[in-house]
C-alpha cells in the first residue's frame, strides 16, 4: 500500500491488548484502533449481532470521500483489490 501512497488502519471491537497480539503474531505494521463498546461500528452499520465487526474495508480519499466499500472482507486476495483501486484514485 506504501507505494499507492495510501494510509492503513485497522478498527476492531477487541481491546488493544488483544489487538498488540495479533500485530505481533501476525507482523501487522499498521495501527488497530479498539472500539471496545461498538459504537464506531455500530455508527458505520457494520456491528454484527454477536456484537463484534464485520470485516470491512473503506477506500477514502484524500478530500475524505469514501469512494468504494468492500464487505464480508475475506484475506485472500484482498489487499491486492484494495491496492488496484486505491492506485485508481491517483
Amino acid at each position: 500500500m506504501t507505494a499507492s501512497h495510501v494510509g492503513v488502519f485497522g478498527c476492531s471491537t477487541d481491546d488493544a491488548e488483544v489487538n498488540q497480539r495479533f500485530q505481533a503474531e501476525l507482523g501487522v505494521h499498521f495501527p488497530i484502533l479498539s472500539d471496545q463498546d461498538g459504537k464506531a461500528a455500530q455508527n458505520l452499520g457494520i456491528l454484527a449481532d454477536s456484537g463484534r465487526a464485520q470485516r470491512t474495508t473503506y477506500l477514502v480519499d484524500r478530500a475524505g470521500t469514501v469512494r468504494q466499500v468492500w464487505y464480508d472482507v475475506k484475506v485472500d486476495g484482498h489487499a491486492e483489490a484494495v491496492t488496484e483501486a486505491a492506485r485508481s484514485l491517483a
